[in-house]
């Protein structure tokens, strides 16, 4: 591996690797900043039909302008004439990497998380850019903790030219919509249910179909009934429950209509979520992995206003007070009287 890539990119170190392309820390030394440079592998740099979709298909990646989208910043070859795209670079690791670490996320985080990928994939969706690889290692995040999906243009050039020269169906198995396990065209509701198994994931920290090999596992996808994610975690909201196994369905007209469709969905569900409920039936808020935790809505807060726990009870007050004042009647009426008698009695 040459440290110096175009004669402009300085190789740092390696960030990872995959089936098509190995991933590096850049140092750009024309415009002075670190990058993501992502390397074809030789296997497929010498596949002429692969570069030449890879590159039209890296030039369609790079007009995604969405915040939640990694940007691309360049595309040309290196000396030893692999192909390379150079992207923006974040620190922040994966959504995998942050699900590997923490374990599952709490309902509202996962939502928003699902919220931001699908503002990124109704952007791509509405330019006709299929994804056809969306899962957790292909989420990046920001230092601030919101997320951007890469590798369109990578996924969309390995699944056409792979479907047309072999018949073979390529995507991450665990990820992949049925459609997509059986070969048949893939369109943006494959992409929601990617999705829908990112957010299963996020939620219960375990992916809804395993097995042997990446072939059983996309044959469940086909076949086998999805357990609901709140038999795994039953404290998911029945609403996030409900949504995630919608975008789950075998049939793609099952799922949400669009990837604007679910967002709406998404946070209808998140405020149905926050609203209050009736005394009987609340209970305290719990983290990820954790011991119940205080909430802003706390009893003590509304004691003041109801007579709770937090305030005084005006209903248990009011007797001594009654006693008080009839005592210090008694006494004052006592002293007048006696005055009067004492007045009386005065030659």
């Amino acid at each position: 591996m040459e440290k110096l890539v175009d004669n402009r990119y300085e190789i740092v170190r390696p960030l990872g690797s995959g089936g098509v392309a190995d991933v590096y820390l850049a140092h750009d030394e024309v415009l002075g900043r670190d990058v993501a440079l992502k390397m074809l592998n030789r296997e497929r740099s010498g596949d002429e039909e692969f570069v030449e979709r890879f590159r039209r298909e890296a030039r369609s990646a790079a007009a995604l302008s969405h915040p939640n989208i990694v940007s691309i910043y360049d595309r040309g070859e290196s000396g030893d004439g692999s192909c390379y795209i150079s992207m923006e670079y974040l620190p922040g690791g994966t959504l995998k990497d942050r699900i590997s670490r923490d374990g599952r996320l709490s309902p509202s985080v996962a939502a928003e998380v699902a919220v931001q990928i699908s503002e990124a994939l109704g952007a791509a969706h509405e330019r006709g850019v299929i994804h056809r690889d969306i899962k957790p290692q292909n989420v990046l995040v920001t230092r601030s903790g919101d997320v951007k999906v890469v590798d369109f243009g990578i996924a969309r050039a390995e699944s056409d030219t792979s479907m047309t020269r072999t018949n073979l169906v390529m995507g991450t198995a665990a990820y992949m919509s049925p459609e997509q396990a059986t070969g048949s065209e893939t369109e943006p509701r494959g992409d929601l249910y990617s999705l829908g198994v990112v957010m299963y994931e996020m939620l219960t920290g375990e992916l809804p179909f395993k097995g042997e090999d990446p072939i059983a596992v996309a044959m469940k996808h086909v076949n086998v009934p999805l357990r609901p994610p709140k038999e795994i975690a039953p404290d998911i909201p029945e609403k996030m429950n409900a949504l995630v196994t919608k975008l789950l369905a075998k049939d793609p007209n099952d799922r949400p209509a669009n990837a604007g469709t679910l967002i709406d969905e998404l946070r209808r569900a998140t405020r149905e979520e926050a609203r209050p409920k009736p005394e009987a039936a609340r209970s305290p808020a719990r983290t990820a992995a954790g011991p119940p935790v205080a909430t802003r809505r706390t009893a003590p807060y509304r004691g003041n206003s109801r007579g709770g726990r937090g305030g005084p009870n005006l209903s248990s007050i009011v007797p001594w007070l009654l006693v008080v004042l009839f005592v210090v009647g008694v006494i004052v009426g006592g002293m007048f009287v006696l005055r009067i008698l004492g007045g009386i009695a005065l030659p």
